[in-house]
């Protein structure tokens, strides 16, 4: 790269895009330390934040508080944050099913889930766009316009995505689909390493593909 080019990267803004946390809460905080996010750059979480780990309740809190330090935060939404808004009314959640560790979180909180997390699960979004990637949490539909994949598919995956050569434009970024190491590919990034089973939580820096992983 020519010493022009190296420069024109360094003043553009940065996306950092950030794998399934699953309630690893601890995992996030040593993360956010690594990343050398600057006021301009932006934030982009692929979902998931609730089940399985550490405590999915301290997560929500903890990436409340970040949004309120860094402005610049996209949360999108994962298969297992839509199914907790199953649950929510926009007041309060009512009990949910035994999927993946919910009713521990549940019993945790004798069954009185801060509104805060509702709060949040309803305002994530389901897909995100930038001039470097699309990102969502389970990938999209292979030979179709990244427009015309349908929300669902865009949480809970779409059939063929992880094996397709199809070329959206831009590369696609999601979780959703745990792997031993990133999926690096022209097409598509999937930076899902299973944190709460692995206790390996990756984040990966666009345009330069940069990659940062926390660990227990």
């Amino acid at each position: 790269m020519m010493n022009d080019d190296v420069e024109t990267l360094l003043n553009k803004p940065y996306t950092y895009a950030i794998g399934d946390l699953h309630g690893e809460v601890t995992l996030l905080r040593r993360l956010l330390t690594l990343l050398p996010f600057r006021d301009e750059d932006t934030l982009v979480f692929l979902g998931d934040y609730m089940d399985r780990g550490e405590d999915s309740i301290a997560t929500v809190q903890e990436l409340l508080q970040l949004k309120k330090q860094h402005e610049k935060c996209i949360f999108l939404r994962g298969n297992h944050d839509d199914v907790w808004l199953e649950q929510w009314d926009g007041a309060r959640f009512s009990q949910p099913s035994d999927l993946d560790g919910a009713l521990d979180i549940w019993d945790a909180c004798k069954g009185d889930m801060p509104f805060s997390v509702g709060f949040f699960l309803e305002e994530t979004c389901i897909e995100y766009e930038d001039e470097y990637a699309y990102y969502v949490h389970a990938g999209v539909r292979p030979g179709k316009p990244f427009s015309r994949t349908a929300a669902m598919q865009k949480m809970w995956g779409a059939k063929d995505f992880l094996d397709s050569k199809y070329d959206w434009g831009k590369p696609v970024v999601f979780g959703h689909w745990q792997m031993a190491e990133p999926l690096l590919q022209a097409n598509k990034i999937g930076i899902d390493t299973g944190a709460y089973k692995s206790g390996i939580l990756t984040a990966i820096r666009l345009p330069d593909r940069e990659i940062f992983q926390a660990q227990r």
